[in-house]
């Protein structure tokens, strides 16, 4: 019979990433910090879908958002990189 150490051991629910966060974090790695549009070109993936995915990876704390400015007016661009 098994101690229960070993049934405990089994019984932990695991966090997995999905294929796309797992593609989105080998493509920050890579390429560094980038933009949502930059994410979208490379991965060909909808836009929504690389947002939706990179707020998860975020709260997980996996990347990280912060923005830039040009010094032009506008809004600022926000981009993401792996922590």
């Amino acid at each position: 019979m098994a101690n229960r150490s070993e049934i405990d051991r089994f019984s932990e629910p695991k966090e997995f990433l999905s294929p796309i966060q797992n593609n989105l974090l080998k493509t920050l790695e890579k390429t560094g910090a980038s933009t949502r549009k930059d994410l979208v070109k490379y991965l060909n993936t909808a836009r929504t879908t690389i947002y939706d995915n990179l707020v998860k990876l975020q709260k997980r704390k996996l990347i990280e958002k912060f923005s830039r400015t040009n010094g032009k007016r506008g809004r600022p661009l926000v981009f993401w990189r792996k922590i």
